[in-house]
């Protein structure tokens, strides 16, 4: 049996599970403090019937964009679980060229 070595494709995966997790909250959130304010209609925010269905879509962006993020990170997740942490030396030698773009 050969000696297993990292993976590069989990490493990577993990990398950027790391990197979306730091982040996510930012992103789902982006919105929110717009959507609030539309909503609420206090403040400095446009009023109106124009305003209303400006701010209906602003909403659906806003919920759009959250689950849309947590659904990316979910995906990253389930994909770094997909592969194993370990692999063969040339299994991880064709890992290391298909991320490097010289295997589609």
């Amino acid at each position: 049996m050969a000696d297993k070595v990292p993976s590069p494709m989990w490493q990577e995966l993990d990398k950027l599970y790391q990197e979306v997790s730091k982040g996510i909250a930012a992103v789902a959130d982006a919105l929110k403090t717009a959507d609030k304010q539309m909503a609420g209609g206090k403040g400095n925010v446009w009023v109106g019937p124009n305003a209303r269905v400006w701010g209906s879509d602003l909403h659906g962006a806003h919920t759009d964009l959250s689950k849309q993020a947590h659904e990316f990170l979910a995906d990253v997740k389930s994909q770094r679980a997909s592969h194993p942490k370990e692999v063969t030396q040339a299994e991880a030698d064709s890992e290391r060229r298909f991320l490097a773009g010289r295997m589609g």
